[in-house]
Formats: C-alpha cells, structure tokens, sequence
C-alpha cells in the first residue's frame, strides 16, 4: 500500500521531482519491510518458547525470506504500479532527436491525462495501431480541428477523437505521415523526465534528470 499510495503522490510532483519521488518511495518501502523483518527477528528471539529452539530461528533464514518476500511482492506491485501510473521506456530510435536520443530512458505518467487535456508539443507514448503490441513515441503535432498538411500536398483537418504527430527528427520518423491519426484512446502516457541515458560514449551524465518538453 505504501508503495502505490507513494507513486500516487510521486506523478503530482514537478517534472524536475519525478526521479527524487519515485526513488525516496522505493527506499520508504524497503526501509519499512527491513524494519518489519527486524522486528519479527527480534520478536522470535525475546519469546522463551522459540528462542534457541526453532531450527529457523537464525538472522540468515530472515534475510531470505525478507529477500525472497521483496522480489514476490515488488514484482506484482511494480506491475501495478507501471500499468497505472509510472512506466518507463527505453528509446530505441533516432526519430525524436535531438529532444530524445536513442539510449535515453524515459519516465511516462499514465496519468497525466487524467489531469489534464493534452496539448499540442506535449511528447507522448501511445499504441501503434497496426502492431498494437508496440508503443512509439512522438510529439503531439496537432488537435482535433487544427488543419495539417499531408505528405502530398493536401491539407486536412483532424478528425474528432483524433491527434496527429511527428518525430523531431522529422527525416528519420515513422509517424502521422505514414501511418494517419492516432485515436486520442490509443494515447497512454505523457513522457515527462529522462531517468537515465547511455550510447555509445558511455553513460550521458547531463541527461539524467532531464526533463522533457
């Protein structure tokens, strides 16, 4: 609970507080587990009917279920938490260059939307409508209404229910231009802050904790 009720709070931050939230959340959560194994530890030890009895009453038979406790109950939490709230990606292309480099790792907030209207400039992730098991990330180019004009020529305004968008690095972007409008439905997250980023100069320091506009 401490965990969700952490994110929960976490994604209203600033998007410079996004990497301190979720990370003095995860050390919140491991310091309270550590100190409820402690506790039960030190519980069993003080009871005269336990204490130097019970085979498994040693700091090492604790240690491994306060290890093999975290990894069972992290896992379902962390999938909760990333299909709710906070899911973070790692960037494969060139297309959002230069604002996302490939190597990046960003932090998406699912629930940004439901907080606010998405506006056009905002980076996002959303679901690739011909291979809905993919998700790409682009700018959010223009809203429903606004007139566009197409790769032939010919304007076009976007549809109700609709958004359309590019990548910044518009020579090397598979985007609206190939693929149309993406249903404003198929849009799952606001990209906010760069976690980490490495390429092949090795681990690119500036980055981290970049935000993303």
């Amino acid at each position: 609970a401490l965990y969700i009720i952490g994110f929960q709070y976490t994604v209203l931050l600033g998007d410079t507080l996004l990497i301190a939230g979720g990370l003095c959340t995860i050390l919140a959560v491991l310091c309270v587990y550590a100190a409820s194994v402690i506790q039960a530890f030190r519980s069993a030890n003080e009871s005269p009917s336990v204490r130097g009895k019970a085979a498994y009453n040693r700091w090492y038979f604790y240690v491994a279920v306060w290890m093999l406790g975290y990894v069972l109950i992290s896992g379902a939490v962390y999938d909760y938490v990333r299909n709710r709230y906070i899911e973070a990606f790692k960037i494969p292309s060139s297309s959002m260059e230069p604002t996302v480099l490939s190597g990046d790792r960003v932090l998406a907030d699912k629930t940004a939307y439901q907080r606010m209207a998405p506006k056009k400039g905002d980076i996002i992730i959303f679901v690739f409508k011909d291979d809905r098991s993919k998700r790409y990330i682009k700018r959010l180019e223009a809203m429903p209404g606004d007139t566009v004009r197409l790769v032939d020529g010919s304007m076009q305004t976007v549809p109700h229910g609709a958004v359309y968008v590019l990548g910044d690095n518009k020579e090397h972007s598979v985007d609206s231009r190939n693929f149309g409008f993406v249903p404003l439905s198929d849009v799952t997250a606001k990209v906010r802050q760069i976690y980490f980023s490495i390429g092949v100069d090795g681990i690119r320091w500036s980055r981290i904790g970049k935000t993303l506009d």
